[in-house]
């Protein structure tokens, strides 16, 4: 009885061992514009948000002459409340916010909303369209 005892034993701490933890990539979260037009099939911007310090990262991705913008919100784009925006634009240029910003830049631990679109000027002022919505759970667990 103690050498089947010792085995169970030993299994379930080898099992325990092996149990990875979750990975920083875990909570980092892919996101890109809608409809691309120029030299990119697909979309026109790409981004990262990371929980862990609540990075968003957005980078222009197409030489469209049009740049990319994400809108971010407490809770979704549809429902929830805009805490910020921000801008980028040119072919490989990219932006970066996060918490060590301060402000409205330390998100909520809460559900959070990201609206990103492609972000052109024209004689009436600055539009945005092509938008793709996400939201994520930010719980930096």
């Amino acid at each position: 009885m103690k050498k089947v005892l010792g085995v169970a034993a030993a299994a379930l701490i080898s099992v325990a061992g092996l149990a990875a933890p979750a990975s920083a990539a875990d909570h980092v979260k892919h996101i890109h514009t809608g409809d691309a037009f120029g030299d990119v099939t697909g979309w026109s911007g790409e981004g990262t948000f990371t929980e862990e310090g609540d990075r968003v990262h957005i980078c222009d991705t197409d030489a469209d002459g049009r740049g990319v913008a994400v809108y971010v919100y407490k809770g979704t784009p549809a429902t929830g409340v805009q805490l910020y925006w921000m801008h980028v634009g040119g072919n490989g240029n990219c932006v970066t916010k996060s918490a060590a910003d301060g402000g409205v830049y330390n998100l909520p631990e809460t559900r959070v909303g990201f609206k990103f679109c492609r972000y052109w000027k024209e004689a009436d002022g600055y539009h945005a369209g092509e938008c793709k919505d996400y939201d994520f759970l930010n719980d930096n667990s």
